[in-house]
């Protein structure tokens, strides 16, 4: 029996080609451990899809391996061993990555074995990933237009007609971040996409933010498909260097935009399979009829305002965070005593300004947040190769978010832990000087911190670049309370406090993305469809382990969702946009389902 990690890999993946091939579900299932996982991104599945426990793992994978025609090929460099308690390779475990394939795509596939007792590899984590479709490669690298013409022609004869119907196949709603980096992967493969913003260009959005906002992750993490920050750029970019970025972006990548556009409404035409959107766009309704329509207004679109007794006789100005501008070229911050309702990231961010700008700031902490060193964050990038060092690695960053997405979520837990406490041990006088100011430290309902916070509700933490020591030291204030009472120039806390406020700073948060499916199209739509973002629990099959409704096909047909922070948002764009390119060939595939499973396992060995 071959020892080494290669054949190793070579041999339990070829045996699990063949338990595939031939639908035997009971020889899939002895190549699993018990407790063994397997995350799929639209490889098989045509989904994003963790499957958890032997059994399931064993009946989803052959139903979805034997019908796409799961083959595999080459070994990858990137092959790891780690000897057993006993020092001999028979029992060590072992991971590395293939280079796969289906009748339809190519991917890639990383799988983590053990040897048992009885000498056989069993299998504890499988992921596997489509990064193409065959024949219909993105048009980068190798595969790049010339860009001119090398025969001369005749500028009489009749150009062409262009492939594909004058209507969007691809409507994309949200021209920022999320919607810009779809498009531009759906440029690449072909598809006909528009996108459509209330706001005049891509940028528009963060240009109006508040003058000190700055991204808070470090820049090797944010990159665009296609096209590298400059290398001048601050770890930190501002949010003017970042908006300036997404108008140039938009123009560089070609991206077909439609600025100073609303869409006022959307409702699906199951005759005719496709969408009816009316749109408002230069004083004129108009009505577009895509196949498919793509929300990628994010995870902050539609803002929680929370209202107050007697709000309505208060004489300063009360505004949601997300209409703070910044106090730069607004005097009428200056000096003034404001009152941020919130604790987490826009609260902190808000305060450091007001207080830059002479403000006399207190803010309300409602509930625990998790505060940490921004340093903490970068080290934790510059672990999965998103640093200056990891850029230099030779390693592209596709091939890094291959490698740090591979794990399914729950398997991420034991080392968020450890993370976490190395990090309060690292940070323990920090902490106690927060804890002497009465503040409120989470970390997270398992205590796996910020990332965990930021899967499940996409918000609850803040990223210290010196707000937390404006509070410790007692520059900015800190009240563990609730307004009950809004007076025309003072709130009253559900301490009893009365405290003087000439202006007032929701930093709520937002709503589910979900609500605003339910004013574009409609209620049941809605509630159809159900939370968007967060993870799934075991009620529904379909999103257990994976964040609801991202990317993948939803409950209402032709309705998807592109969000998240940056790094999420580019990696998750291509397998968005294959589902879509797919869809757009009509390339024979299906979507497994929990329907599908049932059968396989009525009939399966």
């Amino acid at each position: 029996m071959a020892t080494s990690a290669g054949p190793r890999i070579q041999a339990w993946a070829e045996a699990l080609e063949a338990a595939m091939g031939a639908g035997d579900k009971a020889s899939v299932t002895e190549l699993f451990h018990e407790d063994c996982q397997w995350r799929d991104l639209v490889l098989l599945t045509w989904d994003i899809r963790t499957f958890a426990g032997r059994e399931k793992v064993a009946r989803a994978l052959t139903a979805a391996g034997h019908r796409a025609g799961f083959k595999n090929g080459s070994l990858r460099e990137n092959i790891d061993s780690e000897k057993g308690v006993a020092g001999s390779c028979e029992s060590c475990k072992c991971s590395g990555w293939m280079n796969v394939c289906t009748k339809l795509a190519s991917g890639v596939a990383q799988l983590q074995l053990q040897r048992g007792d009885d000498g056989r590899d069993r299998c504890s984590v499988l992921f596997t990933a489509m990064t193409k479709l065959k024949e219909f490669e993105e048009s980068v690298d190798f595969r790049r237009p010339v860009g001119h013409s090398l025969e001369a022609q005749s500028k009489s004869t009749n150009a062409p007609e262009l492939r594909g119907p004058q209507e969007p196949y691809v409507l994309v709603v949200g021209g920022s971040q999320c919607g810009l980096m779809l498009a531009a992967r759906l440029k690449q493969l072909q598809v006909p996409t528009l996108v459509v913003d209330k706001l005049p260009s891509p940028g528009e959005n963060w240009r109006r933010r508040y003058g000190s906002l700055h991204l808070h992750d470090p820049c090797w993490v944010c990159e665009f498909p296609y096209l590298k920050f400059p290398e001048s750029w601050p770890v930190y970019p501002s949010k003017d260097q970042f908006a300036d970025w997404l108008d140039t972006y938009a123009k560089i990548m070609e991206i077909n935009f439609q600025g100073e556009t609303e869409v006022l409404r959307a409702a699906y035409k199951i005759s005719d399979a496709e969408w009816e959107v009316e749109v408002l766009s230069g004083g004129q309704v108009v009505t577009l009829n895509p196949k498919h329509l793509v929300l990628a207004t994010g995870n902050s679109s539609i803002p929680q305002i929370p209202t107050f007794a007697g709000q309505d006789c208060f004489e300063g100005r009360l505004v949601h965070s997300s209409q703070f501008s910044g106090c730069q070229d607004d005097a009428a911050w200056y000096g003034k005593k404001c009152i941020i309702v919130g604790s987490n990231t826009s609260a902190h961010d808000i305060a450091q300004d007001l207080w830059e700008h002479g403000g006399q700031v207190t803010m309300l902490q409602r509930s625990q947040t998790c505060v940490l060193k921004t340093k903490h964050i970068r080290d934790l990038c510059a672990q999965g190769g998103y640093s200056q060092e990891g850029s230099c690695d030779g390693s592209s960053t596709a091939e890094k978010d291959l490698k740090s997405e591979s794990m399914p979520y729950s398997l991420r837990e034991p080392d968020m832990k450890a993370w976490v406490q190395a990090m309060k041990h690292e940070d323990v006088e920090y902490y106690r000087d927060l804890e002497k100011i009465g503040w409120r430290q989470s970390w997270g309902e398992d205590g796996t911190g910020p990332y965990m916070m930021f899967i499940r509700r996409f918000c609850g933490y803040y990223f210290d670049i010196g707000a937390s020591k404006l509070l410790i030291d007692g520059h900015v204030q800190l009240r563990r309370a609730e307004i009950t009472e809004v007076r025309p120039k003072s709130v009253v806390l559900s301490s009893g406090e009365e405290m003087p406020c000439d202006n007032l700073i929701l930093a709520t948060g937002y709503k589910n993305m979900s609500e605003w499916v339910a004013r574009l199209i409609s209620p049941a739509a809605a509630k159809s469809i159900g939370d968007v973002w967060g993870l799934g629990r075991g009620e529904n099959g379909a999103y257990e382990g994976e964040l609801q409704n991202m990317w993948k096909p939803t409950a209402q047909e032709g309705l998807w969702f592109q969000g998240g922070n940056l790094k999420l948002s580019r990696f998750h764009s291509l397998h968005l946009a294959l589902q879509l390119k797919a869809r757009y060939e009509k390339l024979p595939f299906k979507v497994y389902s929990e329907e599908e499973a049932f059968f396989q396992k009525m009939g399966g060995a």
